[in-house]
């Protein structure tokens, strides 16, 4: 929580918006050149295979999928020392039926995990102050909140001693009264 002394005004508010603007910007025009990148490589590609009229000459997408499935295969070899078994013969340790629905219900578990972050995300955005005097107003009231606080405590705190005092005082009388009997 800030401390009200010090509250946020415009200028600030808005110069933190400016850094984080800066920010987006930055990784959306790194992700832009990137994506120049691909194209340029795709386009290159499409112009050479107009010029032979070769399909070898296009990267296909399937040819991509075929990729990242052999990819995943050769880190299955690494991680288990062999080929993915086919037949019970090739490994009795490991039933693939079974491990494909381990896999997809991690694979649910980690969806709903990140679809649960993305909610949290968008609900932090929305009640986050969008000016300096909305956000000035929250500190306000959290320190409006505060000082009753501290009254309260206070008041209570007087009560005790006026209390106190007023026994101390019909003490006293009781003790006179007792002495002068």
């Amino acid at each position: 929580m800030k401390n009200m002394r010090y509250p946020m005004n415009n200028k600030q508010v808005l110069k933190n918006k400016l850094i984080y603007l800066e920010q987006a910007l930055l990784e959306a025009d790194f992700a832009m050149k990137h994506m120049a990148l691909r194209i340029d490589e795709m386009q290159n590609k499409i112009d050479k295979h107009k010029e032979s009229g070769d399909i070898k000459d296009l990267e296909q997408n399937n040819d991509l999928v075929i990729d990242l499935i052999k990819k995943r295969l050769d880190v299955g070899a690494k991680e288990y020392h062999q080929n993915i078994p086919i037949m019970p013969k090739d490994d009795i340790t490991r039933d693939n039926f079974y491990e494909a629905v381990e896999e997809s219900l991690d694979l649910s578990v980690y969806l709903a995990a990140y679809m649960l972050r993305l909610m949290e995300e968008k609900e932090r955005r929305e009640f986050e102050p969008t000016t300096a005097d909305e956000y000035n107003e929250d500190e306000y009231n959290d320190s409006v909140a505060r000082d009753l606080e501290d009254q309260e405590i206070e008041r209570y705190a007087k009560e005790q001693i006026s209390k106190d005092i007023k026994e101390v005082h019909v003490e006293r009388s009781e003790t006179k009264k007792e002495s002068t009997t």
